[in-house]
């Protein structure tokens, strides 16, 4: 197999993205496929219960495969923002939803979009008009049945002033959490990292490889599935 920026193993499909290209493999590593339907696209994740693998590019577009066909369902623009789209992404639990986080007017502002998964129509948008508040990552909670939020907000001088955990109650965060500043560079660069699937690439360029993590190190916290809502209860044991 080569080497790539996203690599997902639904069991049944595994799905390896390189920027420019899409490969298909079956669970046996032979290659069904490649698609170059949008470029600047590192990562992605298979829909739940699914093989329909949701491709997601820097550059704000997103293209949408069924991997059974082996061919291209849905591509679309969620964001004019070019470049900057490196922001995180889940799926509700039952795969009736994708949730994303999108940069809107700016590459300092951000927005929470929910697409329903059959046609990816819109359903709603959150937080576009909280010019302060900077959403990082989302993520769905099993034990806890909720949706967390990684984010920070500015202060009057638009300068990061506070990083927080929040949970997604409707259509706001509540019971947030504060985190330091070394707290919130280390957990966005995990779940940056956790998006991409903890390839050796996104490792080499991990924002916690720049830290001074070792590549052993980060295999470690890796292997330890670390979740938002607990984080601040073993931050103390893995920042340095």
């Amino acid at each position: 197999m080569r080497k790539f920026w996203g690599f997902y193993d639904n069991g049944i499909y595994k799905v390896g993205c390189n920027g420019q290209t899409m490969y298909l493999y079956d669970a046996d590593d032979r290659e069904l496929g490649k698609f170059k339907d949008i470029s600047y696209a590192y990562c992605g994740a298979f829909i739940p219960q699914a093989n329909i693998f949701v491709l997601r590019s820097t550059d704000g577009r997103i293209a949408v495969y069924d991997c059974d066909e082996r061919k291209l369902l849905h591509k679309f623009r969620f964001s004019d923002v070019d470049g900057s789209q490196d922001d995180g992404f889940c799926f509700s639990v039952d795969g009736k939803y994708f949730i994303n986080i999108e940069k809107v007017g700016s590459s300092t502002r951000t927005r929470l979009s929910i697409y329903e998964t059959k046609t990816f129509s819109l359903v709603k948008q959150l937080f576009d008009n909280e010019t302060n508040l900077v959403l990082s990552n989302i993520e769905y909670n099993i034990s806890e049945n909720q949706y967390n939020v990684l984010f920070f907000v500015r202060d009057n001088n638009s300068v990061y002033s506070q990083g927080y955990v929040g949970e997604l109650h409707y259509d706001q965060l509540i019971n947030m959490q504060p985190l330091d500043s070394k707290s919130y560079d280390f957990l966005h660069s995990y779940k940056s990292l956790e998006t991409s699937g903890f390839t050796e690439k996104a490792i080499e360029w991990s924002g916690l490889h720049y830290s001074g993590y070792s590549n052993d190190e980060i295999l470690k916290f890796r292997d330890m599935n670390i979740r938002m809502v607990s984080f601040l209860q073993i931050a103390k044991d893995v920042i340095k």
